[in-house]
């Protein structure tokens, strides 16, 4: 096994600021693989997830004043989708989160296209946003 040496943190490229106070992170929702080339054919599977959201924090959305269930545009300063808001406790304020499975609302449009120059993997994980209810 090789030694490994520990690196500083940084922060991502693109933080939260006024214009975009919110910051997003991506990920995998269980019910569906990749962009549902094959989770997305199974009605079973729609049936669980038919849809994605954006989960965001009780305080956050209370602030915004948007509810359960509400269609709001998530922006970033390379896009926007719509997609029905899941106001949540699993997202701390500050954060939101999203899938990139569907295709009407992937989340990888918004995200920043810059990359680590260590391991050139670029950085989908974190990017500022703002939401507003359609």
């Amino acid at each position: 096994m090789g030694i490994f040496n520990p690196v500083d943190w940084t922060p991502p490229a693109e933080e939260a600021c006024d214009e975009y106070p919110l910051v997003l992170s991506t990920g995998r929702r269980l019910a569906h693989y990749h962009t549902r080339t094959q989770t997305g054919r199974c009605e079973g599977m729609n049936d669980i997830l038919g849809e994605e959201t954006v989960d965001m924090s009780p305080l956050d959305a209370s602030a915004l004043q948007i509810g359960q269930g509400e269609t709001v545009r998530v922006v970033s300063r390379r896009g926007e989708v719509r997609v029905k808001a899941h106001v949540t406790e699993r997202v701390p304020r500050g954060m939101v989160w999203m899938a990139f499975h569907f295709r009407e609302a992937n989340a990888n449009w918004l995200t920043n296209p810059v990359f680590d120059p260590v391991t050139m993997t670029v950085e989908y994980k974190a990017c500022a946003v703002r939401i507003a209810k359609v």
